[in-house]
């Protein structure tokens, strides 16, 4: 919503910096709209899981942004995390996609496997890179879905991500935080 406002009252000023990139919100809606589109051509419907295992970044940001689009639950992972950490989060959230930069995709390769919900890794990058047992796509591929906005609703009390906490007293734990409390 508060996105759907700003394209009305100033879509084309600038909307968000993050890591030196500044996105106007028409930049933002164009991009999560291909995502939460590219998605739901990939199966994800809202409530369903995207993982990200990106470094901050514009690709970060959009990444979060499509998912929320789609009305699914974004699950950005720590991109410190390996093995056992990594295939936690991936398997608890129930993580359908993951986004991961092409330097940490040898990580998903080790615990792929292992991670029953997992079908569909997109690295990425310009360079092609592939982890066996899912289906492979590139972040080119995405973005080259329609920029129409998906036709679903997000009610404010709806998932919008998981933040997984440090795990000083066991494994990582998901915290489900709402549109709403985004908001």
């Amino acid at each position: 919503e508060l996105l759907d406002r700003r394209l009305e009252s100033d879509p084309d000023a600038a909307y968000l910096d993050v890591c030196g990139h500044t996105a106007t919100a028409a930049e933002v809606a164009s991009v999560a709209n291909r995502l939460a589109n590219a998605y739901g051509e990939l199966g994800v419907r809202p409530g369903e899981r995207v993982a990200t295992l990106i470094e901050n970044s514009a690709e970060a940001m959009f990444a979060w942004w499509g998912a929320v689009r789609a009305g699914a639950v974004a699950v950005p992972v720590n991109t410190a995390y390996k093995g056992e950490y990594l295939r936690h989060q991936l398997a608890d959230s129930g993580a359908r996609v993951l986004v991961v930069e092409p330097d940490l995709a040898e990580r998903v390769e080790r615990i792929a496997d292992q991670v029953d919900s997992l079908e569909h890794v997109v690295v990425l990058g310009d360079a092609p890179r592939s982890v066996s047992g899912v289906l492979n796509h590139t972040w080119a591929d995405l973005l080259s879905a329609d920029d129409d906005a998906p036709a679903v609703t997000v009610r404010p009390s709806d998932l919008a991500t998981f933040i997984y906490t440090g795990g000083t007293t066991g494994p990582s734990k998901g915290c489900m935080l709402s549109h709403n409390y985004h908001e």
